[in-house]
């Protein structure tokens, strides 16, 4: 389980958190169809399947996203939340209920767990269907029907790919430019996490 809550952060990534975020006025349309209307927010949720080699997982995720201020995410396997993450342009908070543990702090996190510079505007980029460039050891692919929802679309699956891990994020229902209550609330019992420079 933490195999599945770690890789399907890394590829994607919300709001009670002690602060609030102001909405960016910044709007994007999809890669798609530079026709359609753009957004300044998405909430979608879904299931996500990843891979290492012979072993396999799968869990269910919820994603909120309000264009350059955060992104949010929260996992669950069978029903039961497992960990939730929150990333702003200058910071992140992961929370991993799991192990009752939390990092907050720059973006040396995934630096430190998978040797890749990564940013928020790369996460933005990637679980939104933006352009974006990455290194040539990612792959990331967008398929399946688009969804066409209040003259928006969307991207049905992702599929990213990077070393021996696979992931793969389908989308099972959208909303745009609506941001659900949700919470990045560090429980009590969690001990936090350090990680040299």
């Amino acid at each position: 389980m933490r195999l599945c809550l770690f890789y399907f952060l890394l590829f994607s990534f919300s709001f009670t958190f002690s602060f609030s975020f102001s909405f960016a006025q910044n709007t994007y349309s999809t890669s798609a169809d530079s026709t359609v209307k753009s957004y300044i927010s998405v909430y979608y949720r879904g299931t996500a399947w990843i891979s290492k080699e012979a072993e396999s997982r799968s869990c269910q995720y919820n994603l909120v996203n309000v264009i350059d201020s955060f992104l949010y995410v929260q996992v669950n396997v069978a029903g039961i939340e497992i960990g939730r993450a929150i990333a702003t342009p200058c910071n992140i908070l992961f929370i991993n209920k799991l192990e009752k543990q939390y990092y907050q702090g720059d973006y040396v996190f995934f630096k430190h767990f998978t040797g890749l510079d990564v940013d928020f505007y790369t996460l933005q980029a990637i679980v939104n269907d933006f352009p974006v460039s990455l290194p040539e050891e990612i792959e990331i692919t967008y398929s399946g029907e688009r969804f066409s929802k209040d003259e928006y679309s969307f991207f049905r699956t992702l599929t990213g790919k990077y070393d021996i891990f696979e992931i793969e994020i389908g989308v099972k229902k959208v909303t745009f430019n609506k941001v659900p209550e949700v919470s990045a609330t560090i429980p009590k019992n969690c001990i936090q996490l350090f990680i040299d420079n």
